[in-house]
């Protein structure tokens, strides 16, 4: 299997020189530009994925089930990403990398759609299939979506964090979220806002924290110091929960909840420990083995839906140390090698 983790440095090459290197077999395309379903019945699919950073244990995860999903059907997959979710400049630079290979579907964790349009509209009119994973997508040609209804999801999470305070009366919550431009965060942020809401539960403050643990840090002690009635937080991702209970246990805040989302190993020992209430957990390995499973059944003509939704569960000290467990055994699974 081809793995290509340096295809970053490739960028520096001319693409010419890169589509002589492509040892997936050439794919012509028709008359109509469709080359995908025009495909030979012989021809074994060759997939790109172009996720949000490599530097997120949560995209490793989605790369290792992608890889084993790859391995078991015996087809090829070449997953790139820039170092960190903020570079989406790099981003669009590898999806037009990925294009001008001979792959068949490139499937892609748009961090700010909006700068990858044109490298989507560039991949369609080349005959690739387009698929989303983990962030959905608005672009009018995307062939499907694979990840967590996100939405949905964060409004339990939401709603859950209102519970926990359901005793208190005039509890304010704090929403710390990731970059702006970002699909994901904004449906996540949305979702929380709106289970806290319906659990009576005020939202006093948003703040838009880049997923990183400094930042979220940062800013969770400034908050702290002007807000006194700050009760809960939530965060949509984990590694702003880690910064977040950083903050509150520096002021000595053990009153506050913190309930995040993602569930990565570093969260979820603090869920263990009791530091940090609970985590909704995605599932990012069975996400990749998704995306593969489905990829390929669209290159062979087969009836799939417009969205494939994976689940999320919710992890509290009980359950934590189990599914501490499982994150290790998918990750060495695979995504050790």
């Amino acid at each position: 299997m081809m793995s290509w983790r340096n295809l970053r440095r490739l960028l520096c090459l001319t693409l010419s020189t890169v589509l002589l290197c492509c040892a997936c077999g050439e794919q012509e395309l028709s008359s109509d530009g469709s080359g995908y379903n025009q495909m030979d019945p012989t021809h074994t699919p060759y997939i790109g994925m172009v996720l949000k950073s490599t530097d997120n244990p949560y995209f490793a995860l989605i790369k290792a089930g992608a890889e084993y999903e790859a391995d078991k059907l015996g087809v090829q997959v070449a997953i790139v990403s820039p170092e960190k979710e903020s570079n989406v400049k790099e981003q669009a630079q590898l999806v037009a990398a990925m294009t001008k290979l001979k792959t068949d579907v490139i499937i892609v964790a748009p961090s700010n759609e909006q700068r990858i349009t044109q490298e989507l509209e560039n991949a369609k009119k080349s005959g690739k299939l387009v698929l989303a994973v983990d962030t959905s997508s608005d672009f009018a040609d995307c062939d499907g979506y694979i990840g967590t209804n996100q939405y949905l999801a964060a409004y339990k999470q939401g709603a859950y964090a209102a519970k926990l305070v359901k005793e208190q009366n005039n509890a304010n919550a704090v929403i710390l979220r990731g970059a702006d431009g970002d699909k994901t965060h904004m449906l996540r942020e949305y979702g929380i806002e709106d289970g806290l809401k319906d659990g009576h539960v005020t939202v006093s403050a948003v703040e838009y924290c880049g997923c990183s643990e400094d930042k979220a840090e940062e800013t969770m002690e400034a908050l702290l110091k002007e807000d006194d009635n700050i009760q809960v937080v939530c965060t949509t991702s984990d590694s702003m929960a880690v910064g977040a209970q950083r903050a509150i246990a520096e002021l000595g805040r053990d009153d506050i909840h913190i309930v995040s989302f993602d569930g990565m190993i570093d969260v979820s020992e603090l869920v263990r420990v009791g530091e940090i209430d609970a985590v909704f957990a995605q599932d990012p390995y069975e996400m990749g083995k998704q995306c593969i499973d489905y990829a390929v059944k669209k290159c062979n003509g087969e009836e799939v839906e417009d969205s494939v939704y994976t689940d999320v569960t919710l992890i509290t000290s009980g359950n934590a140390e189990a599914h501490i467990s499982e994150l290790q055994r998918e990750l060495e699974r695979w995504g050790g090698k």
